[in-house]
C-alpha cells in the first residue's frame, strides 16, 4: 500500500527491555546514543512487570489478535534475576492459555551470562534465543568489547555451546562489517560453528550521521555464495530469502525490506511505551513517550505520536522513492535509516544507493533461473499453435 491508512492499527508485538544497562560496550550500538537510557531504571521494575501482565492479559481478550510477540531486550536482558524471569514467563504462559491468544517468547542476548540454568528457563518456557554474533573472531573482537577493552568473542562462543550442550539451537545476529570479507564470514559462521540459519543486518545510520562505507560489494559477493552454493546446503540468510520474496512479489516478512506497517512498541524499564527502540539513533529524547503501561492500555500507545508515525512511514514510501523501480522490494529501507532531522521519516534509506546495487545484482542472478510451473489442467488448456498459424 503506497498511500496513507487511517484505520485502527493493533499492536501485535512488544520489546521488553528487562535491562537498561549491558555488561559490553558495543562500537556501533544505538542504544546508548540516547542519554534518557542512563537516567530509566537499570532493571524493569516488579510493579512494571505487574502491570504488563494486567494491560497483555486485556489487551489479548479485547482485541484477538493471532499471535503476539514479546522479545525480551535490553541492554542485556540476563542482567535481569533468574527468578524473576521464570516468574514473569510463568505468567506470560498463563495468561496465553486463558486467553487462547499464541505468545511467541523471544530473547536476544550477547550471550557472556548463558549458562545451564538459563537455558533450563528458555526450555521450559519456550523461548526462543537469538545470540549475537559478528561473523569473524577478527571483527567481533574488534567491535564487540567489554569495558576492559578486551573482545568478547571467547565468551560468546561459550555462550553458544552452552545453549548447544541444552539442546537449543539460537538464531545468530551478525551486523555487517564493510571492510571485512564475506568469503570469511562464511567460513567462521557456516564452516567453523556450523550455522544453518543466520542474518546479516546492515548498520544502523541516520541521515544526520556521516555518510556511512558502501556494503553493495559485501552483500553481492555474499549473495552469490549462498545461491552458488550454500542455499543448495540448507543454509539460509535471513535477508537474501526476504529479498528474493520481496522480488517474486511476495512479502519479505522483515522490517528491514518493503512496505508493512510496524506495530511494535518497547516497554522501557520505568513503563513506558515507546516506538521501535533502534530509533534511539536519531538522538536523545526522540523516542520519549508519555504513554505508560501504569497508566494506559497496551493499545494506547497509538496515541503516541512518534509510534503513529512509524507505522504510517512503514505503510507508505518516501516520497523520492514512489517512482523507484525497486520500491516494492526495499521499501525505502529500514526506518530508522531513513531518519533525518530536516525530513524526519520522508526519505529514502542512507542506504539507497547500495540497496539498488544489491537488488539489481540479486535480480540478474536470479532471473535467468525462473520458471512458472502451471497446474496439469492449467496447462491442458493452453493453445498448441502459435499466433501465424492461427490466423491462417
Amino acid at each position: 500500500m503506497e498511500g496513507g491508512a487511517e484505520a485502527q492499527a493493533i499492536c501485535t508485538s512488544l520489546l521488553v527491555k528487562l535491562a537498561m544497562r549491558c555488561n559490553i560496550a558495543c562500537t556501533y550500538c544505538y542504544w546508548f546514543r540516547d542519554a534518557d537510557v542512563m537516567k530509566a531504571p537499570a532493571l524493569l521494575g516488579e510493579e512494571i512487570e505487574a502491570a504488563l501482565c494486567e494491560r497483555l492479559d486485556r489487551h489479548l481478550a479485547r482485541h484477538r489478535p493471532a499471535s503476539f510477540s514479546l522479545t525480551f531486550h535490553g541492554g542485556e536482558p540476563l542482567l535481569f534475576p533468574k527468578a524473576r524471569f521464570d516468574a514473569l514467563c510463568g505468567r506470560l504462559r498463563a495468561i496465553e492459555g486463558r486467553t487462547g491468544v499464541a505468545l511467541r517468547l523471544q530473547i536476544t542476548t550477547n550471550g557472556l551470562l548463558v549458562d545451564p540454568e538459563w537455558v533450563a528457563l528458555f526450555r521450559r518456557h519456550r523461548v526462543g534465543v537469538a545470540l549475537s554474533v559478528d561473523g569473524t573472531p577478527a571483527t567481533h573482537d574488534r567491535r564487540r568489547l567489554d569495558f576492559q577493552g578486551r573482545g568478547t568473542w571467547a565468551r560468546t562462543l561459550r555462550g553458544l555451546e552452552v545453549l548447544r550442550a541444552g539442546g537449543i539451537e539460537p538464531g545468530i545476529l551478525a551486523v555487517c562489517d564493510p571492510s571485512a570479507s564475506a568469503d570469511a564470514l562464511i567460513e567462521s559462521l557456516v564452516e567453523r560453528l556450523d550455522l544453518r540459519a543466520f542474518d546479516v543486518l546492515v548498520g544502523d545510520a541516520t541521515h544526520d550521521d556521516p555518510r556511512p562505507p558502501s556494503v553493495a560489494a559485501f552483500y553481492t559477493r555474499l549473495f552469490d555464495r549462498w545461491y552458488d552454493e550454500l542455499a543448495a546446503r540448507g543454509v539460509e540468510i535471513r535477508l537474501f530469502s526476504g529479498l528474493v520474496r520481496g522480488l517474486l512479489g511476495g512479502d519479505s516478512g522483515i522490517h528491514s525490506l518493503g512496505i508493512g506497517g510496524i506495530t511494535t512498541a518497547t516497554l522501557t524499564t520505568d513503563g513506558s511505551l515507546e516506538a521501535l527502540d533502534v530509533l534511539r539513533i536519531a538522538g536523545t529524547g526522540r523516542t520519549r513517550s508519555a504513554i505508560n503501561v501504569l497508566t494506559h492500555e497496551l493499545q494506547e500507545v497509538e496515541r503516541d505520536p512518534l509510534w503513529r508515525e512509524v507505522l504510517e512511514a512503514t505503510r507508505t514510501l518516501p516520497s523520492a522513492c514512489r517512482s523507484c523501480p525497486v520500491r516494492h522490494t526495499c521499501g525505502g529501507g529500514h526506518v530508522a535509516s531513513r531518519w533525518s532531522s530536516a525530513r524526519r521519516l520522508d526519505n529514502p534509506s542512507v542506504h539507497c544507493d547500495d540497496y539498488k546495487e544489491i537488488i539489481a545484482h540479486v535480480w540478474r542472478r536470479i532471473a535467468p533461473d525462473l520458471t512458472i510451473e502451471l497446474p496439469a489442467d492449467a496447462a491442458a488448456e493452453l493453445p498448441t499453435a502459435g499466433p501465424a498459424e492461427r490466423a491462417g
